[in-house]
């Protein structure tokens, strides 16, 4: 087996170390979070929601109702059929909630952020020996290749974010190298029939029903595949043998995604007529957005993937590429120059690597909500690949340049690998060093420290009469505040409405109207200030109102005489 692989022992002891090491890490910042993202939340609401509760206008919730909604009550474990007609009701596939909801069910009765964060530490293990796999493929079976992108890898502050965010973009990641393990496998035997079509068939309707940016570098993938299948190819087979192996191809990438929509169909509604499928059609053929997208994404792409350092490395790489042309033009001779298709033949596994990779980041880059650094979770899926493929040019371009150099001198002897080795590694361990900055700077993001303080606040206060005011058109955003709202004992939820309605609220509750303090969450809203006087008015106990902290949509009051 080793000799098979190339590496020896202590070779990939260096790797496991690194790995274990990046796992520690990663397991020190999920100790620190501490509070969740709403989207986070709703991962967990959509796994395991017991009753659907409101909020509903002039109602009594309790802390214990809100807290059955995400965790898996005794009994209702691996209710995976309800599961999928929750996110039938959304805008996501199930394949990922499925996994989450599973890891509840192991733990019934507990709300705890390690059941999603366990489960991306899985699929990131499971991402970082793919990439290894991929990264020792492509970089020409060099180890010092594996070892460059595998540090830059799991060091990378966007993808230990990835870890941190309790959603479905670490699973995304991990079908996407996987399908583009199975292609580089197949290019590199020349063998793409059913043997490799059949596994590549259900690792797209696994990747398809994670999330449907899937289908985006699956499209890009398989245009790329199928123009190699059918212009590239070894030029012994004929064109009937070409159409053939593009037919079967063809016939198990597409079979595959229509078989994803027959098994939810609910996706089909979710692409084309669902909130965000329209939101991101509309924001692709908005033309007028394009330059601030490419700026926006380049620059969480170099603070966030490659530690700053990304106009270094590109002016490396450019000047590196602009001097290998340089020399090979010099010494072309008729006898060495390479047909395009020759040459596209020879590097087809990096080929159709990259242009799959650069075609999801350009789609995702037009279609992408623009959250601030959060929008990083979007791209998360391909940064292996982005780093792999800048490593693997960081290596190759300059022993390609050695080669020439050598040539030039014709000195049979020269050692190419020599040349380019010290230059690559400074330049690797710079990058490794603005991104070990960026984590110890707190670009880690999905961590919420703050949120610490807001549940011990509840927990000290659960026992206070808790007035929730909410916005009938986002009856969500109250769940944005669950963790918090779930210490309480009891709340009274209160829909905002315009001031004629307002003043029919009904606050005779004893425990409102009788109530010396009163803790009041208020949506940000038009008539919120409304809403605040009525309460006051109809308690008599309560005549001061103090706001006492900002929450992403709400503002917490507290009325006291």
């Amino acid at each position: 087996m080793m000799k098979k692989t190339g590496l020896n022992r202590k070779s990939i002891l260096i790797l496991a170390l690194l790995l274990m090491l990046q796992v520690i890490a990663a397991f020190c910042f999920c100790g620190q979070k501490t509070g969740y993202h709403y989207d986070e939340l709703y991962s967990y609401y959509s796994s395991n929601v017991t009753n659907g509760i409101g909020p509903w206008d002039q109602t009594w919730t309790s802390g214990d109702e809100i807290f059955q909604e995400f965790a898996v009550l005794p009994g209702e474990g691996f209710s995976f059929a309800r599961v999928a007609q929750m996110q039938s009701y959304d805008v996501h596939p199930p394949v990922y909630y499925f996994f989450l909801h599973a890891i509840c069910s192991l733990m019934p009765g507990v709300f705890s952020k390690w059941a999603g964060l366990l489960l991306n530490v899985f699929f990131f293990v499971g991402s970082w020996c793919l990439l290894g796999w991929l990264a020792w493929h492509l970089g020409g079976r060099r180890y010092q290749v594996v070892l460059a992108t595998l540090l830059l890898y799991g060091c990378s502050p966007a993808v230990l974010s990835g870890i941190m965010l309790v959603r479905m973009y670490t699973m995304l990641g991990f079908w996407i190298l996987l399908t583009a393990c199975l292609h580089v496998r197949a290019l590199e035997k020349e063998k793409t029939g059913w043997k490799f079509c059949l596994p590549l068939a259900g690792v797209v309707i696994a990747g398809f029903l994670t999330h449907y940016y899937y289908a985006v570098y699956l499209f890009f993938l398989a245009a790329t595949m199928e123009g190699y299948l059918l212009f590239v190819q070894p030029g012994h087979k004929n064109t009937v043998s070409r159409l053939k192996d593009c037919f079967i191809y063809g016939f198990s990438v597409i079979g595959a995604m229509l078989l994803s929509v027959l098994l939810y169909p609910a996706s089909a509604s979710h692409i084309f007529r669902g909130y965000r499928g329209t939101e991101a059609m509309g924001a692709f053929f908005d033309l007028g957005n394009t330059g601030y997208r490419i700026r926006f994404f380049a620059q969480l792409l170099n603070e966030y993937a490659f530690g700053s350092m990304l106009p270094v490395l590109a002016l490396v790489l450019i000047l590196a590429a602009m001097t290998y042309a340089a020399l090979f033009r010099f010494q072309k001779r008729k006898d060495t120059a390479l047909k395009f298709t020759e040459w596209a033949y020879r590097q087809r596994t990096r080929l159709v690597t990259a242009l799959a990779a650069a075609g999801y980041f350009a789609v995702v880059t037009k279609t992408a909500l623009l959250t601030a650094e959060e929008a990083n979770r979007y791209q998360i899926p391909v940064y292996g690949m982005l780093i792999m493929l800048a490593v693997i040019l960081l290596f190759v371009l300059p022993e390609k340049i050695a080669v020439q150099l050598a040539g030039m001198k014709k000195d049979e002897k020269a050692s190419p690998s020599k040349w380019g080795m010290l230059p690559a590694v400074l330049l690797v361990l710079l990058i490794a060093g603005g991104q070990v900055a960026g984590l110890c700077s707190g670009k880690v993001l999905f961590l919420y420290p703050d949120d610490k303080d807001a549940v011990a606040f509840a927990q000290e206060n659960a026992d206070t009469t808790v007035v929730y005011f909410y916005n009938e058109n986002n009856k969500w955003m109250p769940w944005d505040d669950a963790l918090e709202l779930m210490q309480y004992d009891n709340l009274y939820f209160v829909s905002l409405a315009d001031a004629e309605t307002m003043a029919q609220k009904d606050f005779s509750d004893a425990r409102i109207a009788q109530a010396d303090r009163i803790l009041v969450y208020s949506m940000r809203h038009d008539d919120s200030q409304k809403a605040l006087e009525l309460l006051l008015d109809a308690c008599g106990s309560v005549k001061q109102c103090e706001k006492i902290r900002e929450l992403l949509y709400c503002d917490l009051y507290e009325l006291t005489p």
